[in-house]
């Protein structure tokens, strides 16, 4: 069809023929320009629905990690103050001569500061102690309470006492206990940051 046919022709029948020409054009551009990106869209779409699933389960597990984490950073802080509370087998003697010192300080006269023998339990160990001293019932009983807030941890038991026949203004009653002061011993300490690993399945 010539350009001069069209023009010798009627404007609704030149109208259907650059319809026509448009939707040839638009149809041959769909088919063989964007065939190759609808292509590739879909495989990304189907890409895509299979990594939703997996970022879902790479999001949970990153938040039970962080929770994980946190749980430990805790259990770390405990471990940390309870070993301030439970000292090593090597400053027991300082531990020891730590309350001395508070009972003479109290007011205390040591009688006896006879050791005994050792409690030993899974994870800890305790020095035992005879004590015998003689005070006013007063010094006696700020002694205790200085125990009962003393950083390491001790106990009292086997406890005795008795009102002193010839008193004086310091002495007034004899006490007679067990004080025993709780430790971790080199071997426990070191099978503890040592663990034996689980035995294998048969």
């Amino acid at each position: 069809m010539r350009i001069g046919n069209l023009q010798t022709m009627p404007w609704y029948l030149r109208l259907v023929v650059f319809a026509a020409i448009a939707v040839f054009m638009y149809g041959a551009f769909w088919y063989f320009v964007t065939s190759g990106m609808r292509k590739e869209t879909a495989t990304l779409n189907a890409e895509i629905q299979q990594l939703l699933p997996r970022n879902a389960q790479a999001q949970i597990a990153s938040q039970r990690l962080n929770e994980f984490r946190a749980i430990y950073a805790a259990r770390q802080e405990e471990y940390d103050e309870l070993k301030a509370l439970l000292p090593e087998q090597r400053e027991l003697t300082m531990v020891l001569q730590g309350l001395q010192d508070r009972a003479r300080t109290n007011g205390l006269v040591l009688r006896k500061f006879q050791p005994k023998e050792d409690v030993q339990q899974n994870n800890y160990s305790g020095k035992k102690i005879e004590v015998n001293v003689t005070s006013s019932f007063a010094s006696l009983r700020a002694f205790f309470e200085q125990l009962a807030h003393y950083q390491r941890i001790v106990s009292i038991t086997n406890f005795e006492l008795t009102q002193l026949a010839s008193q004086t203004r310091n002495q007034t009653v004899n006490a007679t206990f067990d004080l025993t002061a709780y430790y971790v011993s080199a071997e426990k300490l070191q099978k503890q940051n040592n663990p034996k690993p689980p035995p294998a399945a048969k």
